[in-house]
C-alpha cells in the first residue's frame, strides 16, 4: 500500500550527532523553489542554487537537535508565520552540517528515498541517516 506524506509528518534526518527535523514542503512552497530556474537570453538554463537551498532550509526544517549557542545552551529555532525566522535561517547556515544536511533534504523533496547519495558521485552519503516520523511521534 502506498503511503501519503501529511504536513504533519516529520523527517529526521541525522548528519553526525546533529538531527535536523523537516516536514514535507507544500506544493506551492515546491513551486517556489522550482521558480529558482530560469533561462538567460542564450537559452541557457540557470540555477541560483543559493536560493533554493535557503527556501528549502527556511520552508523544511522544523526542529534541530544536537546543537548549542554560544552560552552552551540548547539551540532552538524561531520562526515566523510557521517558516524559519530570517535571523534564525541565517544562523543555521553556520552550522558546520548544513551541506551534508542540504543533499539530504533536498533527495526527499516529493518523497523519501531508499537511500541518500552523494549528489556528484552517486555513493552513499557517509554519517547521514534518514528516519520518516508520522505525526504522531514527531518531535518539534
Amino acid at each position: 500500500m502506498s503511503k501519503i506524506m501529511r504536513q504533519t509528518d516529520r523527517i529526521r534526518i541525522s548528519v553526525g550527532k546533529t538531527v535536523f527535523i523537516v516536514s514535507p514542503l507544500t506544493q506551492i512552497q515546491k513551486i517556489e523553489i522550482s521558480e529558482c530556474t530560469k533561462i538567460d537570453l542564450n537559452g541557457e538554463m540557470v540555477y541560483d542554487l543559493t536560493r533554493a537551498q535557503t527556501l528549502l532550509i527556511k520552508y523544511g526544517l522544523k526542529g534541530i537537535e544536537g546543537v548549542t549557542d554560544g552560552d552552551d545552551e540548547p539551540y532552538s529555532l524561531t520562526f515566523e508565520n510557521g517558516v524559519l525566522s530570517d535571523e534564525c535561517l541565517s544562523e543555521v547556515f553556520t552550522l558546520e552540517e548544513r551541506n551534508l544536511y542540504i543533499q539530504a533534504a533536498w533527495q526527499c523533496l516529493n518523497s523519501i528515498p531508499d537511500k541518500l547519495t552523494d549528489p556528484v558521485n552517486g555513493k552513499k552519503l557517509k554519517g547521514v541517516a534518514l528516519e520518516r516520523v508520522g505525526k504522531k511521534k514527531a518531535v518539534e
